[in-house]
């Protein structure tokens, strides 16, 4: 039995590694802790290379090996003169894999251009799958929903960390249609599994990064690793994966979510 589930596991990771699939994705407050919305919380963070969500560098590392081919683009509107080094050295320090990282040249905050970037990348790859990652806090949800329609032919799936909540402010761009919100890497790792971009062995380690971190998370955390900081609201996450048979750990990452998130179904898995 154990033989042939290895057998089962090599195959799909020889048949899916050979697609190409691009993963493009912002940083602050999609992978790294920031609070880009507070100019106090954007500035405090603009130097710490520590504080990040977990399990994020595990998922993309876990993408990485079942998909060796797999190029990592990283599209920020952080300012190129100051924030360029320090989202390098944050990507490096935290075992993100890299191709390319692009900031922003000036100052203005624009959805265009970041637009232009991600049109140049996808036009010089020949891409079989797009897997983006960003975050409600400014412009991604738009930015992806643009690129998907201009690029309709190239399959893309689209994670968006619900990090603020329309609730408290209306400026919230909240995920477009087909676009899967999310609170913790345990989430976007049960998607791809379950639409055959992430072989299951590999959830594991996602799901451990996600416990072990919020063994030692009461909430409150303003530095480190953690999973839900102070400031997150993410009151309009909405639950969409049914998990059978899950793990203790599991249960207890749902619960917590369901309670931080204030999420109505709490008896389903």
């Amino acid at each position: 039995m154990v033989k042939k589930y290895l057998m089962i596991t090599i195959l799909f990771l020889t048949a899916t590694s050979q697609a190409k699939i691009l993963v493009i994705s912002d940083i602050d407050d999609t992978l790294k802790v920031t609070n880009v919305r507070s100019t106090m919380g954007a500035a405090s963070s603009a130097v710490d290379e520590y504080s990040r969500f977990a399990g994020m560098s595990e998922l993309f590392q876990e993408i990485k090996q079942a998909h060796p081919d797999t190029e990592f683009y990283y599209v920020s509107l952080a300012p190129q003169f100051w924030m360029s080094h320090l989202h390098r050295e944050f990507l490096d320090d935290n075992h993100f894999p890299v191709t390319a990282l692009y900031t922003n040249q000036g100052f203005e905050q624009d959805p265009d251009l970041k637009q232009k970037v991600i049109r140049k990348i996808l036009s010089a790859e020949q891409a079989d799958q797009i897997i983006y990652f960003g975050d409600n806090g400014q412009f991604d949800p738009l930015v992806y929903q643009q690129m998907t329609k201009e690029f309709p032919d190239i399959p893309a799936r689209t994670y968006i960390r619900d990090a603020y909540s329309v609730r408290s402010s209306e400026n919230v761009n909240s995920a477009r249609d087909g676009q899967i919100g999310f609170v913790t890497a345990v989430e976007v790792a049960l998607d791809l599994i379950q639409n055959d971009l992430l072989p299951a062995p590999m959830y594991s380690a996602i799901e451990n990064a996600v416990y072990k971190s919020l063994q030692n998370d009461d909430g409150y955390d303003t530095f480190g690793l953690m999973v839900f900081p102070w400031w997150q609201d993410c009151r309009d996450f909405v639950w969409r994966w049914n998990v059978t048979q899950p793990s203790e750990k599991f249960l207890r990452i749902k619960k917590a979510i369901t309670s931080r998130c204030d999420l109505v179904d709490t008896a389903k898995n």
